[in-house]
């Protein structure tokens, strides 16, 4: 892809050139996995996106995208013509900032693309809408939407040729980020898209520990099947969960808590105060989580789904607030052994959890219809439902590890956190 340099920043290493090209050039040089971003959420609808074509129409000011190139920034392949400075950029790059407006994009040059080479106009007594019936099944085979057809036909009749330079004739503004640690794209990310459609809070978590916990990630998904929020969000999987399956925001929110000895919840304000945390202990054990702790985790996990006696208990764990409690109390019962190796305190305690004797003996105080019908009494109006979830969870787990339950677990007595 051709790109004229219009300036060049340094940050931390890292180097951002703001570049100028044509539509048609950024366009027709997309990579054919430009969609595939583990850190770019999934395509959304929004009304203002659906204006783009009316944009191109009238040559208005397209937003600035942002690009990641995965090639090293070359000083060597810039040249200079004309007053001109200018460069290549090869198609090994991600869309960092403006897939939405990038996909729509495509979506009207394939299009524009469709009727000028493949579309036979030959009743033009026929309406917009008509055609793009008539031909449907095409449509669809061709992944084209209907409604941008028939938009693009609309102008198409009045104007052909005007159409055809909409992507010549318009301009782009890109920055192109080379260098660009890991971490810094997703913070640079989530900051992008502060202004934006708001990015699910469960996508904004995922993307705060996707780097150090791709680990995790790796070992459950050789055990099972794992769910972005991008391809099944968290309420929808908890209501149709099965054995094996895990969301990876659960799988995060667990695991927090099992380090830190608390249910914690993965909301707005959880994402906030760790996006940009510089808190030791925090970065500490996210960018060197422990292996064995890891491989712990994964075993509990694991051993509470195969352990499950019925589907009631499959779908009980698919939700996050009974995780969190879980492990956030095998952390607090660690925490309370108080030794000098936190480690081994973890390891211990979990293994004591996923024993054959324990975990049989969870399983049958466990009494989850119990729990649904303490909570079906509860007055959600008045109360925070999901925090209340966590506590009981929590409390009655670590009582249960700590000896204190041997019995069906009677959720309308067990006590709320014990500070």
């Amino acid at each position: 892809m051709n790109l004229e340099i219009l300036d060049t920043f340094q940050e931390e290493g890292a180097t951002c050139r703001l570049c100028k090209t044509s539509l048609e050039e950024y366009i027709s040089n997309l990579p054919d996995d430009f969609q595939e971003f583990d850190i770019q959420r999934s395509l959304v609808q929004n009304h203002f996106l659906d204006k783009i074509f009316s944009t191109l129409l009238k040559k208005q000011h397209i937003p600035l995208i942002v690009l990641v190139s995965e090639d090293l920034v070359n000083e060597d392949d810039v040249k200079q013509e004309a007053g001109v400075t200018s460069f290549k950029l090869s198609k090994n790059f991600k869309i960092l900032d403006g897939l939405q407006r990038s996909h729509r994009l495509k979506e009207i040059w394939d299009t524009i693309s469709f009727i000028k080479e493949d579309f036979k106009d030959d009743d033009k007594k026929l309406t917009v809408v008509q055609a793009s019936r008539k031909i449907s099944k095409t449509l669809r085979s061709k992944k084209i939407d209907p409604s941008i057809f028939r938009k693009v036909l609309k102008e198409y009749r009045k104007n052909s040729s005007e159409i055809i330079k909409l992507f010549d004739g318009n301009n782009i503004w890109l920055e192109v980020w080379f260098s660009l640690k890991r971490d810094d794209q997703i913070k640079k990310m989530l900051v992008l898209n502060a202004g934006h459609k708001s990015v699910n809070i469960k996508h904004q978590i995922e993307l705060l520990f996707l780097n150090q916990l791709d680990t995790l990630k790796g070992k459950i998904g050789e055990k099972g099947e794992i769910f972005r929020e991008k391809d099944k969000s968290s309420i929808q999987y908890s209501k149709e969960r099965k054995k094996g399956q895990y969301h990876f925001s659960h799988l995060i929110s667990a695991f927090v808590s099992l380090l830190e000895g608390r249910p914690v919840t993965t909301n707005a304000e959880y994402s906030a105060a760790h996006a940009f945390s510089d808190e030791t202990e925090f970065n500490s054990y996210l960018s060197d989580v422990d292996a064995d702790i890891l491989n712990s985790f994964v075993e509990a996990i694991t051993s509470l789904d195969k352990g499950s006696p019925s589907d009631k208990e499959v779908r009980w764990f698919g939700r996050e607030v009974v995780l969190s409690g879980i492990f956030g109390a095998i952390g607090a019962v660690a925490k309370k052994k108080n030794t000098d190796s936190p480690k081994e305190d973890i390891l211990s305690t979990i293994t004591n959890f996923v024993d054959t004797h324990t975990l049989p003996r969870f399983f049958k105080n466990l009494n989850v219809e119990g729990f649904e019908e303490w909570r079906n009494q509860q007055n959600l109006s008045s109360i925070n439902i999901g925090n209340k979830n966590k506590s009981k969870v929590f409390e009655a787990t670590r009582q249960f590890l700590e000896g204190k339950i041997d019995s069906e677990i009677d959720w309308a007595n067990v006590k709320e956190i014990e500070k």
